[in-house]
């Protein structure tokens, strides 16, 4: 089915931490009754119940969450040789879900500007928290996991789209955590607040901050309505093959959050778009507690072990992000 959306459906300022579960948005009701649906129908590779979790004690204020069965029944990535590795039909890609497995395509009408390409809306078997989806751009394309401006920019509209202060989107590059070279992105309800969503970045441009609250610097864009989320698409896509042409993977955040001079500084709430740049890792690297990829560099930590949950420190999570 389509979720056909406007710009009257995008909601310019959503609920506030304290009251997260108000009035969900048209978009917030179908994805998560869907998602609910799918999960009592045994679509996933596990059921979701509630997940352990704790604010690890320490300036970053990281969040530690528990979630051995991901870690033991989720599919296992696929190997990556380079920045570059073209498509292969050969390996699991979304042309193989079960047609079950979509929840619908979203596809605007009206401005602003020309729509983006449609997105399918999937859900994501192996969840890292309840409503946690695929993005989609057409399967068919088979194109390999390089963020492009199109399919950023309908992530970003699904983001507006949402009236809970947690729903987030997200990209892992190859080379960058990508556990399929298949072109997708994430959306998830986190449960809690970030301390990127509010914590100052220094300018470095116009429109371009760096931001150092989180676990590792982060290059920083805003866009403070609809209007600003294709130049600002435009603009990742940009930085990111830039990065790639240096030998360097990327993971990219898109968040609820004040402008980039912070809380105090005035301005309405926007969306945030973090894009790390990183050394890419091909392969688990032996002697890491966790694999390192969007929600670990946004300072949540996806834990396989209920020792390592116990027992994990900032410290000891920080040296190995």
């Amino acid at each position: 089915e389509e979720f056909v959306y406007g710009e009257d459906d995008f909601v310019l300022q959503a609920a506030a931490w304290g009251d997260p579960d108000s009035a969900p948005s048209r978009f917030d009701r179908v994805l998560l009754a869907g998602w609910s649906d799918r999960m009592e129908r045994g679509l996933f590779r596990y059921r979701l119940g509630p997940l352990p979790t704790r604010v690890l004690p320490g300036p970053v204020r990281l969040v530690a969450q528990l979630n051995e069965q991901r870690s033991a029944e989720r599919r296992p990535p696929q190997p990556v040789r380079s920045l570059r590795d073209p498509f292969d039909p050969g390996a699991f890609n979304f042309t193989r879900l079960r047609p079950a497995e979509l929840l619908f395509r979203l596809r605007r009408t009206g401005g602003p500007g020309p729509p983006p390409d449609p997105l399918l809306v999937a859900i994501n078997a192996s969840p890292l928290e309840r409503g946690h989806v695929l993005l989609l751009p057409e399967p068919a394309r088979r194109l390999p996991q390089v963020l492009t401006a199109p399919a950023l920019r309908g992530a970003l509209e699904a983001a507006l789209l949402s009236a809970h202060p947690g729903f987030c989107v997200g990209f892992n590059g190859l080379g960058g955590g990508a556990s399929v070279n298949h072109l997708h992105l994430h959306g998830l309800y986190l449960g809690r607040p970030l301390p990127l969503e509010e914590a100052p970045a220094e300018p470095l441009g116009p429109r371009l901050g760096l931001l150092r609250a989180g676990p590792a610097p982060a290059f920083l864009f805003f866009a403070p309505g609809p209007a600003a989320l294709e130049p600002v698409s435009r603009a990742v896509c940009r930085a990111a093959e830039h990065l790639a042409g240096a030998g360097l993977a990327c993971n990219v955040l898109a968040t609820r959050g004040h402008p980039p001079a912070g809380s105090g500084a005035g301005g309405g709430r926007g969306l945030r778009v973090l894009l790390w740049a990183r050394r890419p890792l091909f392969g688990p690297k032996a002697g890491e507690p966790f694999t390192v990829a969007l929600c670990e560099l946004a300072g949540l930590l996806p834990l396989p072990a209920e020792p390592l949950y116990r027992d994990i420190t900032e410290v000891q999570a920080l040296s190995a992000i």
